[in-house]
């Protein structure tokens, strides 16, 4: 487990643990222009989308992975962190997660 001062990540499942590079990106992702709607390519943990949510008030944040592990850890993370009512995860690879576009996106 890694702990941050908010929420804590699980790491487990899957093989994309926690690192600099990942907290370094969900630290310095620009937000200036108050995203309502973010998506996440390849969630991992779900580190970047779990940032993102305690970073902004964005309404929605989707995220997805193909590795059906790491969706199973960054859906758990999701569901016990304070904004799961905002943090959504899909077990998809991003042409099946393109194929019914419903959403737009402010931040990808």
């Amino acid at each position: 487990m890694f702990q941050f001062k908010q929420f804590s990540i699980q790491q487990d499942k899957t093989a994309m643990k926690v690192g600099t590079d990942g907290v370094l990106l969900g630290a310095w992702t620009p937000i200036s222009h108050h995203p309502e709607a973010i998506l996440d390519i390849g969630t991992g943990t779900g580190l970047i989308a779990l940032m993102l949510a305690q970073r902004t008030n964005a309404l929605q944040i989707d995220a997805f992975d193909i590795d059906e592990n790491a969706f199973e850890q960054a859906a758990d993370n999701f569901e016990s962190s304070p904004w799961n009512d905002r943090l959504f995860c899909f077990h998809a690879g991003l042409d099946e997660f393109m194929e019914e576009p419903e959403d737009e996106y402010d931040l990808i």
